[in-house]
């Protein structure tokens, strides 16, 4: 950690030097007066000048290279009133101001980036989407408005069904993609075996969804980051909120403490029989519920510019089969996490967290004869990051990363051989990127991770550099271009054969594989046409090695439980979105190709699909009234038919097991793998919403139709009778929230 230290500021003297002695910088954090909530992305441009930056998800922003003087400053939001304000630039100097900013009329917001007149050059992540949760719960939301669910949306994101909020990003299996929860990794982001997703939508403040290209502060995963970050609370006085759908009941409270605020969400199933379109009216009934907490302090007499938070999420997910040959499940998280937010009195900010994950999935059969598959995993973490920023408007960040992580796994396979893995190991990684950012038409984002120590004794590369280009020769059109490597040490296993996987453990990868490896390659472009309409299109290929997957044909315990396959995929992307005060527009198209190769053969995995087209719009009307709208369509997912039956012993505890009936029993004979596709996927969803005051209560109604033309979706083949199940059908549903 000294050693980091030391790096930081060497490098800091080298570039850094002290700011200029004509200019001075400003920096602050921008807040909602209402609740002393943190503007995520708000605008702060100093008049007369093309010097501008936006607040970060923390809400602070900083402003070098400033003429010393009287300047004048505007600050802009959608949503709140532009304020601007008359400040003195002091040369040499770093002025502080914090803005506070006061709700104007809610307007209509788009499932997209922010946007604005022209291009911003030194926005140099490339795949990033930054979503806020009005862009979420635009979505016509179902049974409930999910985080999970919305990312299907997004160009180059799909999932194998309705019946799912497992996501695939850019031909990446849904293992290799985090969700970070105030930085603590979340290993099972779904309840109800995947229907909906553990997140909260009102806890959430925003997130940052990167698709690829992503730059050296992130690891651990080769395919997308998802980062949520909750909000902080209602730092000026308590507020209660409760809201109820036809499957759970929920509630908030927010309140000021001293010097900070404290934030308390709950949610509990009540109606588990709602779900029964989504399961097909199979007999399974659910009981989930998840809560957390959010405790905040700054006190300036401690620490200046100082914040820190505690925070913990709890979920839990019980299936209970009435069905003797059903399987019971349960799923449990718990997360904890303490966060030390600080701009220090130099142009440097630090964040350093430590955060405790766990998660524990078991798989009960009704049959007492039969052994429970179970999965844990355990995760302590701590991070440290630094960035500086200079006066020429560069910025250096460094940190250092380190997790111990456990998982442990008993399952049997197809021929009734046992798993049974327990694996403990340290994952330490140091990053170090430079942003050139001091030319306004052009961004650099250049630097590397070093993998210095991994949970398997196999390693993967130790430096994964990576590199991000934008360069925007005119105001309203960039050009963007990004390569790197990326590692992952852990997986989940999974069956190609099920549609819906619902027990997916995870795992560290063993001693005697190679981590997972990738390479990215991205290239887009973005362009407004006018200040409304803005065209982007992102082309990527990545390069996959060292995927780990299920060993089909072990049958003696010296055979390996996992082996190696290889892969590639490649697409395009393309999205017109179009935006205006009260209507919004946006629509995708996706190309894509991924490839799977294992034992030599080439075959697509079980989420490929050729092409895909998203449509979004809404409107308000009638002075309250916001109707929202989304159309998907999707070409076939792959899967793999029967070919045949064949009788098969019984290998599990042959020699001491006394065989009432016969040892044989049927088994399926498989075509060859995925190449067969299903017919075109499409539907369309609808929500109307509405939100008034009664006294001191808030409320908003929502009614949402989903597969409003029942559209016959085909979900997939039962194995013995070839009989077809659908995807959900016409299912209207309502909710309301009162908020005090």
């Amino acid at each position: 950690m000294k050693q980091l230290i030391r790096l930081l500021f060497f490098l800091i003297l080298i570039y850094g030097g002290e700011i200029a002695a004509q200019t001075g910088a400003l920096r602050g954090f921008v807040t909602d007066s209402t609740n002393g909530e943190s503007v995520i992305y708000a605008n702060i441009l100093v008049k007369g000048t093309n010097i501008g930056a936006a607040t970060d998800i923390r809400g602070y922003y900083y402003l070098p290279g400033i003429p010393s003087g009287k300047q004048k400053i505007t600050v802009s939001y959608i949503g709140y009133r532009t304020t601007e304000i008359e400040v003195v630039i002091y040369a040499g100097k770093i002025n502080q101001v914090d803005v506070q900013l006061s709700p104007a009329k809610i307007e209509l917001e788009t499932i997209s980036v922010t946007a604005d007149k022209q291009v911003k050059p030194n926005e140099t992540n490339l795949g990033l989407e930054q979503i806020t949760i009005r862009q979420i719960q635009a979505i016509p939301a179902g049974i409930e408005a999910d985080v999970l669910r919305a990312l299907k949306t997004s160009p180059g994101v799909s999932g194998t069904s309705d019946i799912t909020s497992r996501y695939y990003v850019r031909g990446g299996g849904s293992d290799q993609n985090v969700v970070l929860l105030n930085n603590a990794v979340l290993y099972n982001p779904f309840h109800a075996l995947g229907l909906f997703s553990v997140i909260d939508p009102d806890m959430i403040s925003v997130l940052e969804f990167y698709k690829g290209g992503f730059t050296s502060e992130y690891g651990g995963r080769i395919s997308s980051v998802l980062n949520l970050v909750t909000r902080d609370g209602n730092k000026k006085s308590f507020s209660a909120s409760a809201a109820a759908s036809t499957l759970s009941a929920k509630f908030n409270l927010e309140s000021p403490i001293p010097d900070g605020s404290v934030m308390i969400t709950g949610r509990k199933s009540y109606r588990p029989e709602a779900l029964d379109k989504f399961l097909n009216d199979k007999n399974a009934p659910f009981d989930f519920y998840d809560y957390s907490f959010k405790i905040n302090y700054s006190n300036p007499k401690i620490y200046q510019n100082g914040k820190f938070t505690v925070h913990g999420f709890f979920s839990s997910d019980k299936v209970k089969n009435n069905d003797p040959f059903k399987e019971d499940y349960t799923f449990e998280n718990q997360v904890y996490g303490l966060n030390w937010y600080q701009v220090w009195a130099s142009p440097l900010f630090s964040h350093m967290s430590f955060t405790v994950s766990r998660f524990e999935g078991e798989v009960i059969p009704n049959n007492t004869a039969t052994k429970p598959r179970k999965n844990s995993v355990s995760d302590f973490s701590s991070n440290w990051d630094f960035t500086y920023m200079f006066d020429s408007k560069d910025e250096l960040q460094a940190g250092f990363h380190n997790k111990i992580l456990s998982t442990e796994l008993a399952q049997k396979n197809l021929f009734g051989s046992t798993t049974d893995i327990k694996i403990r190991g340290l994952d330490m990684a140091l990053y170090v990127k430079y942003k050139y950012l001091r030319n306004d038409n052009l961004g650099i984002d250049f630097g590397t991770r070093l993998n210095l120590i991994q949970p398997s004794k196999r390693r993967s590369d130790l430096l994964e550099p990576r590199l991000s280009i934008t360069y925007t020769p005119l105001a309203a059109f960039a050009v963007k271009a990004s390569i790197g490597k990326y590692s992952q040490s852990v997986a989940t296993l999974s069956n190609e054969q099920e549609l819906i996987s619902i027990f997916e453990p995870w795992v560290i990868i063993p001693d005697y594989l190679a981590p997972a490896s990738a390479t990215h390659a991205i290239s887009g472009i973005d362009y407004y046409i006018t200040d409304k309409i803005k065209f982007s299109a992102e082309g990527y290929y990545k390069w996959i090695d060292n995927l780990i997957d299920i060993n089909e044909l072990k049958f003696t315990s010296r055979d390996p439980d996992f082996i190696s396959v290889s892969g590639k995929a490649y697409g395009v992307d393309v999205v017109l979105d179009v935006r205006y005060p009260d209507f919004y527009f946006k629509t995708s198209y996706s190309l894509a190709y991924t490839y799977k190769q294992k034992d030599g053969v080439d075959y697509f995995p079980k989420y490929d699909s050729r092409h895909s087209v998203n449509v979004l719009f809404g409107f308000q009307f009638l002075g309250g009234f916001q109707f929202n709208a989304v159309w998907q369509l999707t070409s076939g997912y792959p899967y793999t038919p029967i070919a045949g039956f064949f009788d098969k012993l019984q290998i599990d505890d042959f020699w001491r097991q006394t065989y009432i009936q016969s040892p044989w029993v049927g088994a399926y004979l498989f075509g060859a793998k995925n190449s067969y596709r299903l017919p075109v996927y499409h539907r369309l969803d609808m929500g109307l919403s509405r939100k008034f005051e009664i006294g001191p209560l808030k409320i908003t109604a929502d009614v949402s139709v989903i597969n409003v033309y029942d559209r016959k979706n085909i979900f997939y083949y039962e194995k013995d009778t070839g009989e077809i199940v659908y995807m959900l059908p016409f299912l209207p549903s309502a909710s309301l929230r009162i908020e005090i």
